[in-house]
Formats: C-alpha cells, sequence, structure tokens
C-alpha cells in the first residue's frame, strides 16, 4: 500500500511539472529553452529533458530555430506544436451550430456551420464534430480536445438545464462520444465568452460581470481572473430572473413571465421571434427602426438596474457585454451608462461597461481555451 502511495504521489508531481513545462513553452512564444525552463521551476537539468521528451513525443511541443548565443552553446528553442494536435470548437444555438478547427495556439484553420433540423439535434452536433474532425484528419493533424459551448447549465459532462435548446439533465459528453477519440468538455456559452474575452485583457479588471446577450442572456462572474461557478455550476443565470410583473408581463419560453431574457435579449429588443438566427439577419438595420430604438432603450434601462443590484452585491464593478450585443451599437451600451450613473449605488463602486472584443471576431476561442485547460491544465491567457 506504502508502494502504491508513493508510486501515485510520484505519478502527480510528474503530472504538475509537465503542466508547468507545457505552460513555460505556451507562454514563452517560441522563446523557451530547456535551461530556461529550469531556471524558472528549479527543477534539475536532466528532469527538464526527461519533461519535455514526453511532451515532444506527444505531439505538443517541437523544437524551433536556435536561441541567441550568450557566450557558450546555442540552445535549441521550444515552441508549441501547431501541426500534429488541434483542438475543436463548436458553438451550439438553437438555429446554428457553428464549429471550427483552432490550432493549440487559437488561431483558427477552418470553420463550418450547419442548420440544424430541430433545436438541440444532438446528431446534428455530432455531424459538425464529425465534419470538423475529418478536416483536421485531412492535414494529417489529431484532435487534441473539443470545447463544446451550449446556452445551458453545463455541469461537467451533463447539461442541467437548457431552456433554448428543451434539454434537462442530458450527458451530452456521453452523446457526442465515439465521434471522435478526444476528451470533450462542455462550457456555458457566457462563461466561454468570458474565458476568450478575459485572455485577451486590456487593463479593464480582473473582477467583472461578463453579460451575453443573443437569443438568450446570460453571465458570468469572474473574480481575480477565474470564472466563478457557484454551488452548483449556475453562477450568472440571471436569464430567466423575473424583471417585469402582473398579467401584462411578456410570457418568457420558460413558462414563466417578465424574465430578463424576454426583456433585453437581443432577439427581444428586435422583435424577433424565440430562437430567431441572429446569424441571418442585419442586426445593425432592425436596431435603427423607431420601434427597435425604444425597445432598446427600455430594455437597457431594466439591464441596467438589474446590473446595478448584481454589482453591488458581488463588488464587481466592471460589466462586459457580449453575444450579439456589440451590433446594437453605441445608442444600447450609452443608455446603459446614462441609467447607471442615474442611480448610483451609495457604498458601491460605480459600474463601467465596455463591449466584448472577441465574441465577434474569434466566437471560438472561448470554447477552445476552456477544453485546453480542462485536458492541458495550461492557458494562453498566462
Amino acid at each position: 500500500m506504502a508502494d502504491d502511495h508513493g508510486k501515485a504521489t510520484q505519478a502527480a508531481v510528474r503530472e504538475k511539472n509537465l503542466t508547468t513545462a507545457l505552460q513555460l513553452v505556451l507562454s514563452g512564444n517560441g522563446a523557451a529553452t530547456r535551461a530556461s525552463i529550469a531556471r524558472r521551476t528549479g527543477l534539475t537539468s536532466a528532469t527538464v529533458s526527461s519533461l519535455l521528451a514526453g511532451l515532444i513525443a506527444d505531439g505538443l511541443v517541437a523544437e524551433g530555430d536556435l536561441a541567441e548565443s550568450t557566450g557558450g552553446k546555442r540552445a535549441t528553442t521550444l515552441r508549441v506544436d501547431t501541426e500534429r494536435q488541434v483542438l475543436l470548437s463548436v458553438l451550439v444555438q438553437p438555429a446554428l451550430i457553428r464549429g471550427a478547427v483552432l490550432s493549440m495556439l487559437g488561431d483558427e484553420l477552418h470553420r463550418f456551420s450547419h442548420r440544424p433540423s430541430a433545436p438541440g439535434s444532438v446528431d446534428d452536433i455530432r455531424t459538425v464534430i464529425r465534419r470538423l474532425a475529418a478536416s483536421a484528419a485531412s492535414t494529417g493533424a489529431r484532435v487534441a480536445a473539443i470545447g463544446v459551448q451550449v446556452p445551458g447549465i453545463a455541469d461537467g459532462p451533463l447539461i442541467r438545464e437548457s431552456v433554448q435548446l428543451g434539454w434537462s439533465d442530458l450527458d451530452l459528453a456521453a452523446a457526442l462520444s465515439g465521434v471522435v477519440d478526444a476528451p470533450i468538455h462542455l462550457v456555458n456559452d457566457a462563461d466561454a465568452e468570458a474565458i476568450a474575452d478575459t485572455s485577451a485583457d486590456d487593463g479593464f479588471g480582473a473582477n467583472r460581470l461578463f453579460v451575453s446577450l443573443s437569443t438568450g442572456v446570460g453571465a458570468a462572474v469572474i473574480v481575480d481572473g477565474v470564472v466563478v461557478a457557484g454551488a452548483a455550476h449556475r453562477a450568472g443565470e440571471i436569464g430567466h430572473v423575473p424583471v417585469l410583473f402582473g398579467d401584462d408581463a411578456p410570457v418568457c419560453a420558460c413558462g414563466n413571465r417578465g424574465c430578463l431574457e424576454e426583456v433585453v435579449s437581443v432577439t427581444s429588443l428586435l422583435g424577433l421571434p424565440h430562437g430567431a438566427d441572429l446569424e441571418a439577419v442585419d442586426i445593425a438595420v432592425l436596431a435603427s427602426a423607431s420601434e427597435a430604438r425604444a425597445r432598446i432603450a427600455s430594455g437597457a434601462r431594466i439591464l441596467a438596474r438589474a446590473l446595478l443590484l448584481v454589482g453591488a452585491a458581488l463588488d464587481v464593478p466592471n460589466v462586459v457585454l457580449g453575444g450579439a450585443s456589440a451590433e446594437l451599437g453605441p445608442d444600447f451600451i450609452g443608455h446603459l451608462r446614462a441609467e447607471a450613473a442615474r442611480h448610483p449605488v451609495r457604498a458601491a463602486m460605480p459600474l463601467n461597461f465596455r463591449y466584448a472584443r472577441s465574441a465577434i471576431d474569434q466566437p471560438f476561442r472561448g470554447a477552445a481555451q476552456h477544453a485546453l485547460q480542462s485536458t492541458f491544465g495550461v492557458s494562453w491567457s498566462r
């Protein structure tokens, strides 16, 4: 028993050291060397060489050019291998499933879109994964991990609930297994967008609330740069909190009346039906119509009041708006700023707002980074 425990401890230490070495190669942007990793970790040169030999054999690290001379023999640089392994990122929405093949550095290599036969069709998700895997295989690359982003509560391999997709306690990871021989990691859409936005941090702060507005409404709470999961992986599930009351409050897809999602989702602000494909419409044009402008102003006021309470409760002063919200233009975020300034909360920090910068240009990075972190313990943001 003692011998087994010792072996398990040694394996755990080696696994931790492998993760540290891979992160240093990833963060080194092609300039890391065996000697620099030994200095950063305090490990012996022989141990570092052994670790890197394993990472190279696994197709995660490759040797690069010779480093600049420091007076002795020039060392060989190390880089993440972008040819032998790739990541798949899949974004599931009611009317559209999008996927991409990304390099281990997060560069998009191939993209594929597919309209599902019905909202929440698992077979259609499998089709997208299969097509992406075929694209990767055509270049000789192996799929290292798959990130699947969904509008719902992701709890390990399970989707506890997704109102938009009609799922409840669905073992999605099991339902998708067998398509590709790679680990599958599920992530809530707002959490994925928050991960991507935080990885491209611009000094907005390590404590922020990320609010994703598209066909639904979701949020992610980031404290000290880390997404907070909550007791039941439901932190940020604000979309179905009632904000309007009475018999004239609009009926939400969840069956309740006056939910935040029914008032401030982009589809609601534009007067579109539930689950509308936002990729198929010109949001900016629709937002310029007079009726839409009135809904946008009203929705912004309601959202701002809700966020004042959330921001004060969590002591999180920075709000990032993601999803399709940026396409609503400056008026929407202007209304939010004005309403928040109109009703300052005493003893709480004032709220700052900005649109997310990566949701439109790089929509697949969040789910891919979640898969990278979950599988290998490393991140592009470090």
